[in-house]
């Protein structure tokens, strides 16, 4: 018997998609940024990653075998999620551990000076 089984991960990652778009839409209104376009692009980004996942579940009714990679996957869009929370709490000068704010940046920063 599976501990964490696909459903599980499932609504772990509709509980994140939840608690980031909440967090989103603060920091978008905290800076004065807050759009409809913007809000309706990440809702439909949002939509579209929940029925990707909501296919892996139905494939592994059909495949078991295919199960740990799914997990995989799921677990990697939790993990997404759970960076954008960070984020955004950030954004929300919300305390989050120096460590984290700091992984967070130098990434950010990377990312920034290859364009």
């Amino acid at each position: 018997m599976e501990l964490v089984t696909l459903e599980v991960l499932f609504k772990v990652f509709f509980i994140a998609i939840v608690i980031d778009f909440v967090t989103g839409v603060l920091v978008a209104a905290k800076n004065g940024k807050l759009k409809s376009r913007t809000c309706s692009n990440g809702m439909f980004r949002s939509i579209g990653e929940f029925i990707v996942l909501l296919m892996f579940i139905l494939s592994d009714k059909l495949i078991p075998s295919l199960n740990p990679y799914l997990s995989t996957f799921i677990i990697g869009f939790i993990f997404k999620e759970g960076l954008s929370i960070i984020e955004n709490l950030i954004g929300l000068d919300v305390w989050v551990p120096g460590s984290i704010a700091k992984t967070l940046e130098v990434g950010a920063d990377k990312v920034d000076k290859l364009n």
